[in-house]
This record gives C-alpha cells, sequence and structure tokens, in this order.
C-alpha cells in the first residue's frame, strides 16, 4: 500500500469512528449481549431503543445474576425467616352456618388467583417478594429481555426479544404437594431471525430442611421451545411434592422447606449467543399436621403454603351474613384499641394481635393441655371476680388474646388480656370458626398471625360553632385531622353526637398562602362521603342550626 493509500484509510478510519459507524469499544464490552429483567418505569424506554435496534445498556440496567443455591438450614432459622418477613395476606373466610346441632363452620373453599391479569393487578406482582394473596396463591411477573449483539466486520448490529413472564403458584391444603403455571406473553423480536430463538423455562428447587424437600415431578418437566412455537402455546405447568419426614420431637409437624425460582435460558445458534436469567426466589413450607380438622368431618392432614407471609384473621362485622360474631368482634377490636379500659384494669396494659403490632401465636391445645388449662382457668376466675354479681343469663365469658394462643391471659407472661361477657351464641360462634380457620389457613403450633376487625373506627372528633366565627366567611371549627385509616375502610361516616341533628354543613381544607377548597358539601348525621385525608380540615358554612354549636364524629366504615 502506497503512502498516500494508507493515508486515505487512516483517514476514513477516523472518520467512521467520529460519526460511530464502527465503535470497537462499545462492541468489545458487550460483544455476547445480555439479559435482563426490566424495572416497570424502564419498559417503556428499552422498548423504544429495542426497535431503534439500540442497546439498553446506558438505561444503567444491570444484567441479571443467577440465583445461587444456599444448602440446608436448620427449622430454627427457617421458622425464624418466615416470622421475619413483613408480607401480610387477609384471610377471607365464610361465616358460621347455624343447624341444629349448634354452630358448625362453613365449607373450605380458598380464593386462588385465578388468572394472569388478576396477578399483573397487584402492585406486589413485579416486587422482589411477589405477590402472596395467601397461604395457597403467589404470583411474580416482570419484564425480560435478552440483548443479541450480531456483529459482522467492524459493524454490529443490536437486536433483542422481550416478553412479560407471569409465574403463579399454588399451594395446597390436602397434599404435600405444589405447582407453579407460568406464562410468557407481549413477545416483542426485533428482527424475524429471532423467532427461531428457543426460549427454555425451567423452575429449579431446592431443599432446605429434609433431603426430600424437594422432587420434581417428571412428567412436568422443563419447556423448550422457539419464540415462534411460545408465540402459538403460551403457557405452561411444573410440579414438586415433598415426602415427609420422621416426626421427632423437634419436628412434630414432619415440616419440610423448598425454595423455588424460575430459570430462563435463550440460546440463538447463529449469534452462537446463550444467556441465562433467574426470577425471584420463593418458599414453600410442607407439613403433615394431623391435627389440621374442621368439625364436624373436615379434615385437611397435609399441606404445601407459602409461609413467608403473616395471615391475618379478617373478621368483617360490618356485613350482615356476619352478624353471629359482632359482639365477639367488638370485644376483640375494643381490647386491641383501647386495651387501659378492658377488664382486668390494670395499668400500661397493652393487648397484642393488631396488623402493625405484635402478632399472637397458636398453641395447639392437645399438644400444650396444661398450658390451655391453665388459660382457661385463669380467664373463669377473673370473669367469676369482674362479673359475678352480675345477671349472666345466656352470656358466657369471651376472652382475648384467645386461649388457644401463647398471649393467652396465663401464658402471656402478665396480664395483658380483656375479658367480657358476651351472648353464649356469639361466643360458641366465634369459637367455631376461629378453629375453622386454623385448619383451613394451616395456621400450626407457634405459627404467627394478626387480628383484624372490620368495624367502624373513630377517627376524628370536631365541635363547630352554629355558624361562621367571628371575622370568617365559612369557618365555624378549627383544624381537625383525617389519617391512619385503617386499610379495610372504604368510606368516611359523619356523625353528629351533640346538639341540633338536623344541621348541615361543609368540610374545607385550609390552604397557605391559597385559597381553601371545599372537599365535602352538604353533609347531614349520618352521612358517607369519599375518603380524603389531612391535617387541615374543617367544618364551614352549618345550617339548620338555630345559633347552636354541635359536635361531629368522623368514622372510617368498610
Amino acid at each position: 500500500m502506497s503512502r498516500l493509500q494508507k493515508q486515505l484509510f487512516s483517514s476514513i478510519l477516523t472518520l467512521f469512528l467520529a460519526i460511530g459507524i464502527i465503535a470497537p469499544n462499545q462492541t468489545q464490552a458487550s460483544s455476547d449481549g445480555g439479559g435482563y429483567w426490566l424495572p416497570e418505569d424502564k419498559v417503556e424506554k428499552a422498548s423504544e431503543l429495542m426497535k431503534e435496534g439500540k442497546s439498553i445498556g446506558d438505561l444503567g440496567i444491570k444484567q441479571d445474576q443467577i440465583q445461587q443455591e444456599d444448602g440446608f438450614q436448620t427449622l430454627d432459622k427457617l421458622e425464624k425467616a418466615d416470622q421475619q418477613s413483613q408480607s401480610t395476606y387477609r384471610a377471607n373466610l365464610s361465616p358460621p352456618i347455624k343447624t341444629a346441632v349448634g354452630w358448625t363452620p362453613p365449607e373450605f373453599d380458598y380464593d386462588h388467583i385465578q388468572t394472569v391479569e388478576e396477578c399483573r393487578q397487584s402492585p406486589d406482582s413485579g416486587s422482589q417478594t411477589g405477590y402472596i394473596k395467601n397461604r395457597y396463591s403467589f404470583c411474580w411477573s416482570h419484564v425480560a429481555t435478552y440483548e443479541i449483539i450480531d456483529c459482522r466486520g467492524w459493524i454490529c448490529n443490536t437486536e433483542a426479544v422481550q416478553f412479560q413472564f407471569t409465574e403463579i403458584g399454588y399451594g395446597s391444603n390436602q397434599s404435600r404437594k405444589m405447582r407453579v403455571f407460568y406464562t410468557i406473553d407481549d413477545i416483542l423480536v426485533t428482527h424475524p431471525s429471532l423467532n427461531g430463538a428457543k426460549l427454555k423455562i425451567d423452575i429449579v428447587c431446592e431443599s432446605k430442611l429434609n433431603p426430600g424437600d424437594c422432587r420434581e415431578d417428571p412428567d412436568f418437566p422443563a419447556t423448550e421451545r422457539t419464540i415462534a412455537q411460545w408465540k402459538n402455546t403460551n403457557f405452561s405447568l411444573e410440579m414438586f411434592t415433598s415426602e415427609a419426614p420422621p416426626a421427632t420431637d423437634a419436628n412434630p409437624d414432619r415440616l419440610g422447606y423448598m425454595d423455588f425460582w424460575p430459570e430462563l435460558t435463550l440460546t440463538h445458534a447463529p449469534n452462537k449467543f446463550k444467556k441465562t436469567i433467574d426470577g425471584i426466589k420463593q418458599t414453600v413450607r410442607y407439613d403433615s399436621a394431623r391435627y389440621m380438622f374442621a368439625f364436624p368431618d373436615q379434615y385437611f392432614r397435609q399441606g404445601a403454603v407459602f409461609s413467608k407471609a403473616t395471615p391475618i384473621l379478617d373478621v368483617p362485622i360490618t356485613k350482615p351474613e356476619f352478624e353471629m360474631l359482632d359482639e365477639a368482634g367488638e370485644h376483640w377490636k375494643f381490647a386491641m384499641d383501647h386495651p387501659e379500659q378492658t377488664v382486668p384494669q390494670i395499668p400500661g396494659k397493652q393487648i397484642p394481635g393488631a396488623v402493625g403490632e405484635s402478632t399472637l401465636r397458636r398453641m395447639y391445645t392437645k399438644r400444650h393441655q396444661d398450658d390451655y388449662n391453665r388459660n382457661r382457668n385463669k380467664t373463669r376466675r377473673v370473669c367469676a371476680r369482674e362479673f359475678g354479681d352480675e345477671d349472666n343469663t345466656g352470656k358466657q365469658c369471651d376472652e382475648y388474646p384467645f386461649a388457644s394462643t401463647w398471649q393467652g391471659s396465663a401464658t402471656n407472661g402478665a396480664d395483658d388480656f380483656s375479658v367480657r361477657m358476651i351472648s353464649a351464641d356469639s361466643n360458641q360462634a366465634a369459637g367455631t370458626w376461629l378453629g375453622a380457620w386454623y385448619a383451613y389457613d394451616r395456621i400450626l403450633d407457634g405459627d404467627e398471625f394478626h387480628v383484624e376487625v372490620e368495624a367502624p373506627e373513630k377517627i376524628a372528633t370536631i365541635r363547630s360553632e352554629g355558624q361562621p366565627q367571628d371575622g370568617q366567611d365559612n369557618r365555624s371549627s378549627d383544624n381537625f385531622t383525617i389519617d391512619n385509616i385503617p386499610p379495610y375502610a372504604t368510606k368516611l361516616q359523619w356523625k353528629i353526637v351533640d346538639g341540633p341533628k338536623d344541621a348541615k354543613f361543609d368540610v374545607m381544607k385550609d390552604i397557605s398562602f391559597g385559597v381553601d377548597e371545599t372537599i365535602f358539601y352538604d353533609l347531614t348525621d349520618g352521612s358517607e362521603s369519599e375518603i380524603e385525608t389531612s391535617e387541615d380540615f374543617y367544618i364551614a358554612r352549618p345550617e339548620n342550626t338555630g345559633g347552636e354549636s354541635f359536635t361531629v364524629e368522623v368514622y372510617a366504615i368498610p
């Protein structure tokens, strides 16, 4: 090559580098492509870059890391990990049924995740823990992207495959078996040749306590299809079983633990591309607790549950069909909300169980008969002492926390409990219902749970003048706050508890350095409204008061 030719080639090469036709540094850094789980807030931008043939590397998304096996762990450590989980779920149970022989529990009918759409509608479905709807239904959904760098000579093109992966796990209240159903949707390829790429999806499991905790069903192996085939058949299924270990003093319920996670591998032979990405881990607890029994003849002697979520016993007493639980539920709620006002009156009393606070822990009564008897005997003594002089015809002594928990009257280590006389009918209905829930939700001996009673909850009290305050056009009260709304509440209810019952008023919001805004119009005694929260509400424009002041109580209602 002549000197002039060398100079010309060097100039052209420099020009190509300058305008980006050749990018040796970028090509070297990402020549083998990559696999990613896309954060939700970057999916749209990543899709745009893919369609333009550009890399998503500039979005700062890290390539996925392969899950590591952790090996066997002790039962204490596994149970502690369950208890430390921040996730909760509300158990939905039908009401007990009144029969000629007394109260009987409802049939077991669990609320599973039914569709991919239901899963994806949950804000937790794409999180690092996934969405645990209840002990028998879990799901996780995320967008996966594979980048394939196709280099020919100095010129490299970025092609990509993208899809939404969703897995739904199903436990069991009859067997040591769990299933994982998975789909891929919204498949996008940026070049037709990628329809021939092969995608293998495998649900990987790892035994955590016993060697037999993770047994893959050979009839449901991993699934590998081309992208074109996945477009036609976008779902598959894998199943796992657990071999029950022998019962021991340390493990009487024959527990087993298994971690599982999805492993997705894309292979494109023409580009010598093969990448694997792993989804999040989830835990399954197996048991063979033979005392999972609901009167008179429902037995659930084996099970598989998603244990990394604390159950909430949901008591919806405002629903008409739960009327039989009104007295018991009101007692439980009052005990948690106002422990200092409960019987026996003890200064500084704190009663556990509320959501967001300390839990209750089940005591299987036949395994701990002496401790259970201590709770029952102490409760009877306190009720006899406190209510013995009253007419208790048709009534029974109800205790909270329950005698079947380690927070019961004698086993809590203090006097952090409440007793109340309620109708025998409500007490018996509540006992039957609680026992059924233990079996239906597989609340084993030592399992923790919360109690939440869905009842109107007073969240504010306001005193208002009968007319606007001096110097004010609208304001007739001081500012008040509405916050701390219970999660089950759907509306606010406004009650006039003192003063003219026919009063009508608005509620406005105090806006500093601005014009105050009317939030609620024409409220009267018993009015219901949508939920709005603020620290700066006030009563405004009262009518029909005759100039008399009045008091308003605000309730959050289911």
